[in-house]
């Protein structure tokens, strides 16, 4: 039995080294990312040129107070406020086009309709054409969301609209 327990033991030890090994990696790497979210990535192109594209990659379920969630989940959780942050931060280098890749099964009403209204006061003041693109799923809130832009493009085989809402029955 005193074996058993040795190699448990051990084997535990091992586990939760690793496991603490990437916790500290992920927070780390979150940290270090908070910073460069005002820089902007040119990809192709005459950097010069005044027609500017920008792309925003939206991921998770619209949400608008993601304090209350811990840092592992944040990257899966769309914030209004953040989303409003990058557009404040667009407006430096007053893109043409944006296109918001989203992937998203919606949120709550509160948070989908904030970010409805964001995107669409920033496409008239600014007077920037939005779109909206989906690989994978654009249902619900985030399809309502969507409805903001001027267009909307799906991948083959997304799942594009709402996924069974229903309110009471009386």
């Amino acid at each position: 039995m005193a074996i058993f327990w040795n190699i448990f033991l051990k084997t535990s030890a091992i586990f939760i080294s690793i496991v603490l090994i990437l916790f500290l990696s992920a927070s780390l790497i979150n940290y270090l990312d908070k910073d460069k979210k005002e820089d902007f990535l040119h990809i192709s192109g005459d950097a010069n040129s005044t027609n500017i594209i920008a792309i925003i990659e939206l991921n998770g379920a619209i949400i608008n107070n993601i304090n209350q969630f811990s840092e592992f989940i944040n990257p899966f959780i769309i914030s209004p406020n953040l989303v409003e942050q990058y557009l404040d931060d667009l407006k430096k280098i007053s893109p043409k086009v944006i296109i918001f890749s989203i992937n998203s099964p919606g949120g709550t009403v509160s948070a989908s309709k904030n970010l409805y209204e964001i995107i669409t006061n920033f496409k008239i003041n600014n007077n920037t054409k939005i779109i909206f693109h989906s690989n994978e799923i654009l249902a619900s809130g985030a399809y309502w969301a969507s409805t903001s832009a001027d267009k909307i493009y799906a991948s083959y085989g997304a799942v594009i609209g709402s996924i069974g809402v229903k309110g009471p029955d009386w």
